[in-house]
């Protein structure tokens, strides 16, 4: 892999499992939401995260690496038809990206270990001066 920043992203790359809890939008705090997303790099110049639900594609990010400003960039989109774009952080241990548009901020952070992701999303609709929970995400490594 050329690109050194993508290369960095080697510990996310295989296919995982994902639970989705403490989520303020399903039935009840207690319900769990498992699927699988696959993570995986497009030739040598992107990494594509695979989200699927009962064997459904449910979404997809597409993350990029600029060389000039040394920084990632991941484009979202799902099955709503809802596409964002985030500013992207990732050391190897820890993953973040953030969203600051008009109609709300977003924010995912995530611990990281060989065989799994423990993240938490959040949202604002004050510009960040205060955040919600949207849910916690757990990702288990199949392989």
């Amino acid at each position: 892999m050329k690109n050194k920043g993508l290369k960095a992203l080697q510990p996310l790359i295989g296919e995982w499992e994902y639970t989705i809890y403490n989520a303020w939008f399903l039935d009840s705090m207690d319900t769990k939401v498992v699927g699988k997303t696959i993570i995986e790099r497009i030739y040598d110049s992107f990494v594509v995260v695979r989200g699927e639900l009962d064997a459904t594609p449910d979404d997809i990010w597409i993350i990029g690496y600029s060389d000039a400003r040394e920084e990632y960039e991941l484009f979202y989109y799902d099955q709503r038809g809802v596409s964002r774009i985030f500013d992207m952080k990732f050391d190897g241990k820890h993953w973040s990206f953030l969203r600051e548009d008009k109609d709300f901020y977003q924010r995912f952070s995530a611990k990281i270990t060989p065989n799994k992701i423990q993240a938490k999303t959040e949202a604002s609709e004050d510009k960040g001066k205060t955040w919600r929970k949207d849910f916690d995400i757990t990702y288990t490594k199949l392989k």
